[in-house]
């Protein structure tokens, strides 16, 4: 999990309108019962013209997304505040009718409980919460397609059937949900990326569409394009676009019982890192004579795209 990540993101976005202003909808990939290619959605934030005009002219979907830090209430644990939540929504989806795709994002430690014994008070508080922010977010956008980020668990290490049945404890939220949203992030890069990577990837990319599959629910792991920040040693640093290939098309190609995942989200913050000058980042745009930043931005982003589209369309 990137719990940081993802607070730092919903800060950013709180005035981020791009895809906002759009009513989309997610795109069945199914026609006569034969699954399309992944759709290529992403969550980033990038606000610009030259972002927003090529994701529209693509379409490549917008995923919207509510944060914990902005609606649990830290002095009553278990607990949010409706209005807060509200103001949430609003960010995200002006409109009450809007159309579109969600997700919420509820970390540590509740989602850790839910990994507790089903008898355990911390499981059961934890259960309430997630099935009472979901009702409600649904009943004030109905239109929108919801899901839990990082519901259901994906690992590294451990992947046996004791971990992935942990899904089971899941599974009253899991049937409240419009769309799964685990995520498949790279952690390691020390020796050979394919090597280290393409098995963990395309097994937990397959357990995810069985999962999926036996609640007949979409499901779309989260992507990064940088190393997952807990490697102290490559944390943040660029996938090399050869090895993201590898990455999109190890997700891409996994299949259980003839299936495919639905959709892969590319998740982004480089603008937030930017201004904060975050030191890879930061190294990375010396290294490059790099001045302009959000030229920089708009082409990285556009080329993260364009390469995810070829590659789910080979």
């Amino acid at each position: 999990m990137i719990a940081k990540l993802f607070i730092v993101l919903s800060t950013v976005l709180l005035l981020t309108c791009a895809g906002n202003e759009q009513k989309q909808n997610f795109v069945s990939t199914e026609i006569a019962g034969i699954q399309n290619s992944p759709q290529i959605l992403i969550c980033s934030d990038n606000k610009s013209k030259t972002f927003t005009d090529f994701i529209n002219h693509e379409k490549i979907q917008f995923v919207q997304f509510v944060n914990d830090g902005q609606f649990i209430d830290k002095k009553a644990p278990f607990t949010f505040s409706k209005d807060l939540l509200i103001k949430e929504l609003e960010r995200a989806y002006p409109d009450p009718n809007a159309s579109g795709i969600a997700y919420i994002d509820i970390e540590v430690p509740y989602i850790d409980y839910l990994k507790e014994d089903i008898t355990t008070d911390n499981y059961k508080r934890s259960i309430k919460l997630f099935l009472d922010v979901l009702d409600f977010v649904k009943k004030q956008r109905p239109n929108v397609k919801w899901g839990y980020y990082g519901i259901p668990y994906t690992t590294y290490w451990g992947r046996d059937k004791k971990f992935y049945d942990q899904y089971k404890k899941l599974d009253p939220i899991i049937r409240k949900s419009d769309i799964l949203f685990p995520s498949i992030y790279i952690f390691y890069n020390h020796v050979s990326f394919s090597m280290e990577n393409e098995e963990y990837i395309e097994e937990n990319a397959k357990e995810m569409i069985r999962i999926a599959n036996i609640y007949n629910k979409k499901v779309c792991p989260f992507v990064m394009s940088r190393y997952h920040p807990s490697n102290a040693s490559i944390g943040n640093q660029k996938i090399n676009d050869s090895d993201f290939r590898t990455y999109i098309a190890a997700i891409s190609n996994a299949k259980y019982n003839n299936k495919h995942v639905d959709g892969i989200v590319l998740w982004n913050a480089d603008g937030y890192s930017y201004r904060t000058s975050e030191s890879v980042l930061k190294k990375e745009l010396e290294k490059n004579k790099i001045t302009n930043f959000d030229t920089y931005y708009d082409q990285y982003i556009i080329g993260l795209l364009s390469l995810m589209k070829k590659e789910v369309e080979k």
